[in-house]
Order: structure tokens, then C-alpha cells, then sequence
């Protein structure tokens, strides 16, 4: 398997603490992401979040925990703890454009560990990752107006 990248550059109408606050508040994305089943945060503490997502979508099963390095209301830097990753690594950066809302730019880089596993669950999270941001403007929309 081969490490595959997705990035996305978007405008919003929302502002850079909004859109930190929606990413990193891991607890609520059962609400709004329709693969993710439950969220457990692990530790918060300083800048740094540990959680684990449960995913649960196209019947696969699976969950990934990471470790994230805050910036607020600027950058959120995820890393892998645990999962059927060889290598998962993320990046949300939000610029204000003042009145006008901000820039997202979500970069992530994953690997799969070459196992059975991981070739059932890799179309299932590519499809996933493809739609992350998408899903994430929906809810700022919906929240903030």
C-alpha cells in the first residue's frame, strides 16, 4: 500500500476561533459525522488532545486514536496513536480573513499497514477522508449561521 494525501484549501464565512473550536472538539463528531459512532478523548491537556474515533460506516468497523498538537485558533497538528495505519498524519491550519471568515487548509497524509484489514478498510476511509472537510463546513454552516 502506498501513502496517499488529500488537501483541501476552502473560504468560509466563519471565523478562525469557530472553526478551531468545531475540529477540535472531538466529542460532538458523532453528531455531525455520519462514519464516526463514538469519540472518546483520552487526555486534554495544555494544548495537547488524545482521543480515539470509533468508526463505523459501509458495515467496517474500526477505530484510530490520535494525538493532537494545538495551536489556538490557528493550526491543529494530528499524529497517530493507535490504529490500522503504518503512518496517518494531519494538519488544519485556519487564516483569518477578518470580517469575511477564514481560509481552511486541511492536509492529511495516511499509510495503511499492509494487512487484509487494511485493504477492506482503506476504500471505506478514503472515501471518508475525501469528505472530512465537506462534512465539517456543513456543520459550521449549520451552527453559525
Amino acid at each position: 500500500m502506498s501513502v496517499k494525501t488529500i488537501s483541501k484549501n476552502v473560504l468560509v464565512l466563519h471565523s478562525t476561533q469557530q472553526m478551531f473550536e468545531l475540529v477540535d472538539t472531538v466529542e460532538n463528531y458523532p453528531q455531525f459525522l455520519p462514519w464516526c459512532s463514538c469519540a472518546d478523548v483520552l487526555k486534554r491537556e495544555d494544548n495537547v488532545l488524545e482521543a480515539v474515533l470509533h468508526m463505523d460506516y459501509m458495515k467496517v468497523k474500526q477505530s484510530f486514536g490520535t494525538r493532537n498538537h494545538n495551536t489556538p485558533p490557528t493550526e491543529i497538528r494530528m499524529d497517530l496513536l493507535t490504529g490500522p495505519f503504518k503512518q496517518l498524519s494531519g494538519t488544519w491550519r485556519f487564516t483569518s480573513l477578518g470580517d469575511l471568515g477564514c481560509k481552511v487548509d486541511f492536509h492529511l497524509q495516511y499509510e495503511f499497514a499492509g494487512s487484509l484489514l487494511s485493504a477492506l478498510i482503506a476504500p471505506v476511509f478514503n472515501r471518508i477522508a475525501e469528505s472530512l472537510v465537506d462534512a465539517f463546513i456543513q456543520e459550521a454552516d449549520r451552527r453559525y449561521g
